[in-house]
């Protein structure tokens, strides 16, 4: 399920950029590949992964064994699979394949988002989002646990944008890892031929001003929908939300422009993912 409020700037692209870039976007959808969102051929076995997709395990007994998708997912084998199809989505528009930083493990659903967000930027060549602030963090939180997009976060002041709005995007996603989120919101969110092939609320029809508008508000840019905080922005920093809700994970992501020098930060774009890179997307910023 995706929602959200969206970002507008400049439309210009960046020097060396590559894949789309507002305010153009995907032509179509692209079904994930493999299919993350599908259990694939399951089979009566004892291995640890009975199905094509590892993140799926059996559940019941006897005639009653079905397939069950995780609430959440941080395992190894069930995140390379769903980097596979991220992987080839990207491939199809001309972009890196995201090799994840070396700590990845070790970070909480929460950092995962905002290092997958920046991965999509910097690949684009636009500027990473600085780094997760606390007051950000506790709005998304709070938003993830309620299934509805985070709200401007109090004690974080926000600077105004070109259009002279104060600069703020946020949206949610329902899913069982950080990659699923990141590739409904990126890959999946235009009309998908129907309402129930097509997870992006907001893309009620062919053409609908919410179509991509996820994907656009990450990117930060979006010039139909509603203020935000501007497709380059070099001091925007994140606050990022995880929970179990009703038995599937939540994941929010708030973005605010801050008015004057960036506020501290407990997780930063240069300290705690650079670093840990190996052969990655671009680091610049």
């Amino acid at each position: 399920m995706l929602t959200g409020l969206l970002m507008i700037g400049s439309g210009a692209a960046p020097v060396g950029a590559t894949g789309i870039l507002p305010p153009h976007n995907p032509v179509t959808n692209l079904a994930p590949s493999p299919n993350f969102l599908s259990s694939g051929l399951c089979r009566e076995t004892l291995v640890a992964t009975p199905c094509t997709n590892p993140c799926v395990r059996l559940a019941g007994q006897g005639s009653n064994r079905r397939p069950v998708f995780p609430a959440y997912s941080g395992t190894p084998t069930c995140t390379q699979y769903v980097l596979l199809a991220l992987n080839a989505a990207r491939s199809n528009e001309g972009l890196p394949a995201i090799v994840l930083p070396t700590n990845w493990f070790h970070l909480g659903p929460q950092e995962q988002i905002f290092v997958i967000v920046d991965f999509e930027r910097t690949a684009r060549g636009l500027p990473p989002y600085l780094g997760l602030n606390r007051q950000l963090h506790a709005s998304a939180q709070v938003a993830a646990v309620h299934e509805t997009d985070p709200a401007y976060a109090r004690g974080f002041h926000a600077g105004l944008d070109p259009q002279g709005v104060p600069g703020m995007g946020s949206i949610l996603a329902m899913g069982y890892t950080p990659l699923e989120a990141d590739y409904v919101w990126m890959y999946d969110d235009g009309w998908g031929g129907s309402s129930s092939s097509t997870p992006n609320f907001a893309c009620t029809y062919a053409g609908a001003l919410g179509c991509w508008a996820h994907r656009d508000q990450l990117l930060g840019f979006d010039g139909t929908f509603n203020f935000g905080v501007g497709l380059h922005c070099t001091t925007c920093e994140m606050g990022t939300g995880f929970a179990i809700v009703k038995g599937s994970g939540s994941f929010t992501s708030l973005i605010e422009l801050p008015a004057g020098t960036p506020p501290p930060m407990y997780f930063t774009w240069a300290k705690n993912v650079v670093p840990f890179l190996g052969t990655a997307p671009s680091t610049n910023g």
